[in-house]
């Protein structure tokens, strides 16, 4: 999954700048509260949530990256990047105000000189960051984004149930543009989703469309700097995915809203980078394209262009939610190279942890304890006779004789009293559980 860097990186100029977001997420709460530490920092198989989108980008030969965030997360998030061991210059950023991605973006647009990558911090995909990259490369769309089918959950993960809200898109499948994108209220019902008309217009010009309600946005997007400038002197823009993306997909082939939103001035400032006919052949066969990916358009629909990478099956996913959460780290720990125990961990006699189940460092585990699809930090003390299922389990964690653990998530530094059964919980940082507690689909916080 997170194999060697692939692409050339040039000190002097790189071909993109990254900016890793990682605004605040109240739907990971009490997770993220202040007593536990910030989204970006949650441990995925014992390691934190940024390692693995760092990672995927130095995959792609990005090696200059900025990380956004708030204030107060500044000095955590500085502090993990000190240690980080990695080959790309990483700054970090802390705002005292965001209101959304695109804010975000729009405060640091003065140190971005060139094209730009946004991401978001707890993406975990497949997908080799080069494969998706190349298709801005060869075609230079406005903004290229990742679309992923949504994992099945495999359940478990603590007490928070919220629907997930995907949008309907249209992708005309020879070019991969996304020539729809529309907002659909999660509530309305299947048959209500599924009337949904479509203009005969964009049938008749996009006759290859393929329309789906099961993708999600991975917040994952490459923009040209024009469109960065867009944003900096748009402010009614907050957020990339609810009011940039619609808005350039709508604009594409429509010259009258290209100019009423102000769009075709950029687009006219820009410097053109189209490549010939002969240029556009040679890089489809390089990069493996189809013909109509990699030749020129309608001209209607000329020069704005947005372009979609879909990703069916294998891995992908953001702990934007905590089922969502608990989900990447069981697949983060089945695939993991690690060892599943720590060459320093500790475990008594007739105490076995299962092949899909982690124990990190310095952790002691008491006689006769089970732990299963299950993931233990650092410094835990467990007694004995302790089942764990299904869970995740942070640092320096006390969990007391005979507990059942159950599909639940208990954050740093919590301490569980002996006999106590959680099933379906969420446990905040420096938690005290009595003794012989019994809780079901329940969070607790100091």
């Amino acid at each position: 999954m997170f194999a060697a860097p692939t692409q050339p990186f040039d000190a002097q100029e790189p071909e993109f700048k990254a900016v890793v977001l990682t605004v605040p997420d109240n739907d990971m709460y009490p997770l993220t509260e202040r007593e536990n530490m910030t989204k970006a920092l949650l441990p995925i198989a014992n390691k934190p949530m940024l390692w693995y989108i760092l990672q995927w980008l130095e995959q792609g030969g990005i090696l200059d990256i900025k990380i956004v965030t708030t204030r107060d997360s500044e000095p955590d998030i500085s502090n993990y990047i000190e240690t980080y061991k990695g080959m790309s210059a990483i700054t970090v950023k802390g705002l005292n105000d965001v209101s959304g991605t695109a804010d975000a973006l729009r405060q640091v647009a003065p140190q971005i000189k060139g094209d730009v990558v946004v991401v978001p911090c707890d993406l975990l995909i497949d997908v080799p960051a080069v494969q998706f990259l190349d298709l801005f490369r060869i075609r230079r769309p406005a903004i290229s984004t990742l679309f992923y089918e949504v994992m099945r959950s495999e359940g478990g993960g603590g007490s928070t149930r919220t629907s997930l809200a995907l949008p309907i898109i249209g992708i005309d499948q020879p070019t991969s543009r996304l020539v729809l994108h529309r907002e659909i209220d999660a509530a309305k019902d299947r048959d209500e989703r599924e009337e949904m008309r479509l203009p005969m217009s964009l049938i008749r010009r996009f006759p290859s469309l393929a329309v789906s309600d099961k993708m999600q946005d991975s917040h994952v997007y490459v923009l040209q700097r024009w469109v960065l400038d867009y944003i900096v002197h748009n402010r009614d823009i907050e957020s990339l995915q609810d009011d940039l993306i619609p808005l350039l997909v709508r604009a594409q082939c429509d010259p009258e809203l290209q100019k009423s939103s102000g769009i075709a001035k950029y687009l006219r400032s820009a410097t053109p980078q189209n490549e010939s006919s002969e240029d556009s052949d040679m890089a489809a066969m390089q990069f493996g394209l189809s013909d109509a990916a990699a030749k020129p358009e309608d001209e209607a629909c000329a020069p704005l262009k947005v372009f979609v990478y879909v990703r069916r099956g294998g891995i992908a996913g953001r702990a934007d939610q905590i089922p969502r959460y608990c989900d990447l780290n069981h697949i983060a720990t089945r695939i993991s190279t690690e060892a599943r125990i720590d060459e320093t961990a500790k475990l008594a006699s007739r105490t076995t942890v299962g092949p899909d189940s982690m124990v990190g460092a310095s952790s002691q585990i008491g006689e006769r304890c089970s732990i299963k699809r299950s993931v233990v930090g650092a410094h835990c003390v467990i007694g004995k006779g302790v089942k764990i299922i299904n869970s995740i389990i942070m640092d320096h964690v006390t969990i007391g004789d005979g507990v059942k653990i159950e599909s639940c998530v208990v954050c740093k530094l919590t301490k569980i009293g002996d006999e106590s059964q959680l099933n379906d919980c969420e446990i905040g940082a420096r938690v005290s559980i009595p003794s012989g507690s019994e809780l079901k689909g329940s969070s607790f916080t100091i």
